[in-house]
């Protein structure tokens, strides 16, 4: 892929490379973007059925939409800890293998 949509911004393959290589610690929407990232590449590249997640995908695209990546949303935030953090962990689980995306193993 050439572009990726992220939020409402598309980034080039080099834009996507270096949110995937930033730290999260201070920043959780990297966090988000990285995997929201590695959930669409799954999608498009490999096929992965993303039925078990289409409204996780759609939160993380919704957020990043206000706030894009190097927003500075703080993991200790409200908006991280009431909905955006369990949005996270399901597409990490799904980007693992552990929904309804099979491993790549």
């Amino acid at each position: 892929m050439d572009t990726i949509t992220i939020g409402c911004t598309s980034y080039t393959k080099a834009q996507a490379i270096a949110i995937m290589k930033m730290p999260t610690a201070q920043d959780m929407t990297y966090a988000l973007a990285q995997q929201l990232i590695a959930a669409k590449l799954n999608i498009a590249c490999l096929g992965t059925d993303s039925s078990c997640i289409m409204r996780e995908l759609a939160d993380a695209d919704n957020f990043l939409c206000t706030r894009p990546p190097g927003s500075g949303v703080k993991a200790r935030s409200r908006v991280w800890k009431t909905r955006l953090g369990a949005v996270h962990s399901t597409l990490s689980s799904y980007n693992e293998g552990l929904l309804c995306a099979p491993s790549g193993d």
